[in-house]
């Protein structure tokens, strides 16, 4: 049979569904391996991120000893601040030009160390009732609110907490929390202080104040050897800039306020300061030597069955720092002989032969005398009305016992405290005793509160009597 081709109407609509079904078959298949393709393109990229991840994770592990850097703004001296608090064209504070071949070695330090920090008798550094006055002024309220939440305080208490500050110079470039004051908000940032900023540092020995701007601070929160500093604008890398110098200051204990400051003199070569918490440098003593020379260590001396004035005498001269405990609290050493000799060390802390830092404190335990109860009564602050008016004050320089007459084994009437001042009268040589007493030990005779004159060893004072103006008895 002859096949018939197909024409018309019937024709041509099977002709285009077998070319709509080819279309859709292409597509389709194009469009399935297109999305096959960008699925395992999309798989990919998201192992690859892994990995990164993990690469990064693992190079800042202690597996590669990488530490991860931490970003600290410079602070240059006399250096406008961004964002103060306070105006510096009011003058709140001036900076001071000090050598950095003076500074101390880099690292942390406590707030009471001798050295850290400079004064000078002249500069007073920085106006804390002004900063005072500033703060207390309705006009900056908000100002006031944040100042004080940065130092953990309320409003009210702003003046209370300024008085106890104390002015003195950095010496070493040293890293603090900043506060800028933005949009009624005080926003932090790490800083790095360079040496010679005048600072105002709290009971413990923290910078809590920068002078130039009032701006408040806070404790650095990370290693020193995780900084990466930026010098920015005005704050331009400058000469004395040392990585090895960097410091940043722990405060002392809680309970262990700093009973003194020993600032290295600025304006003076090789001489030192001794400023008291909360005096603005006006009361200021001077100090034999530069306090600076004493960043390094030393062992303690057993000093154990040897008179306080002995002991004193000894860990002085290792520039040690004293302070007594009396044993008739009970804590007396163990193994203490009963009927050991009153104003006998019995206990030191630290140990004999442990390793510390010059300027620390050694704590001695002494044997009480046999009736404590004649310490009563400590020197007068200030003398009295009936006393004699022609005193000379003199600072402590450790806890020592007064002492009846001017001898070690004289009976004790009262003592003196570390960092305490005195009505002095006169001074004297002490009476010769026993193979431990000489007539060449001075003595200096005080006024008590009960009216009653005692003596303490000259050891234990800050300068020498007759330095300090007192005549002989």
């Amino acid at each position: 049979m002859k096949r018939i081709r197909g024409t018309g109407r019937f024709a041509r609509i099977a002709q285009a569904g077998r070319i709509a079904h080819a279309g859709r078959a292409g597509h389709a298949g194009r469009m399935g391996h297109a999305g096959r393709t960008g699925h395992a393109r999309r798989v990919s990229v998201a192992m690859a991120a892994i990995l990164v991840t993990l690469s990064l994770a693992l190079t800042t592990t202690a597996c590669t000893g990488v530490l991860t850097k931490v970003a600290v703004k410079a602070v240059a001296r006399g250096a406008p601040a961004a964002a103060p608090f306070f105006r510096q064209a009011l003058r709140l504070g001036t900076d001071a030009l000090v050598s950095g071949a003076l500074a101390l070695e880099g690292g942390t330090k406590r707030g009471d160390q001798p050295g850290l920090y400079g004064g000078s008798r002249t500069n007073r550094g920085c106006a804390k009732n002004k900063l005072a006055r500033f703060l207390k002024d309705p006009a900056h309220r908000q100002k006031a609110v944040e100042w004080a939440g940065v130092q953990g305080i309320g409003v009210d208490e702003i003046e209370g907490f300024v008085k106890k500050l104390t002015p003195v110079v950095l010496r070493n470039d040293t890293l603090v929390k900043n506060h800028d004051y933005k949009k009624g908000k005080a926003v932090p940032f790490d800083a790095l202080l360079e040496a010679g900023i005048a600072v105002l540092v709290d009971l413990y020995g923290r910078p809590v104040v920068q002078c130039s701007c009032g701006n408040p601070l806070g404790a650095f929160e990370h290693d020193v050897d995780s900084v990466d500093v930026t010098f920015k604008g005005k704050s331009r890398k400058w000469q004395s800039y040392d990585p090895n110098k960097i410091v940043k200051v722990e405060r002392t204990d809680v309970k262990d306020e700093v009973k003194s400051y020993q600032l290295v003199d600025v304006d003076k070569k090789d001489a030192g300061i001794v400023r008291r918490p909360g005096t603005d440098g006006t009361r200021d003593e001077p100090l034999p030597e530069d306090p600076g020379t004493q960043d390094a260590e030393v062992d303690v001396p057993p000093v154990t069955g040897l008179s306080v004035q002995e002991a004193t005498e000894i860990l002085s001269a290792q520039g040690l720092r004293i302070q007594t405990n009396d044993g008739s609290s009970g804590s007396a050493a163990p193994g203490t002989v009963p009927g050991t000799a009153p104003g006998t060390v019995v206990g030191q802390d630290p140990a004999a032969d442990e390793r510390v830092a010059k300027g620390s404190n050694v704590t001695l335990t002494v044997a009480p005398d046999a009736d404590p109860s004649v310490v009563t009564e400590s020197p007068s602050l200030t003398p009295s009305p009936t006393e004699d008016t022609g005193t000379t004050t003199m600072i402590a320089l450790a806890d020592a016992p007064v002492r009846e007459s001017p001898s070690s084994t004289s009976a004790q009437v009262s003592h003196v405290a570390a960092g305490g001042e005195y009505p002095a009268t006169c001074y004297g040589h002490g009476e010769p005793t026993d193979a431990h007493g000489s007539a060449s030990d001075l003595w200096v005779q005080l006024h008590l509160r009960s009216g009653d004159l005692g003596w303490v060893t000259a050891t234990a004072l800050q300068e020498d009597p007759a330095a300090g103006g007192l005549g002989q008895c």
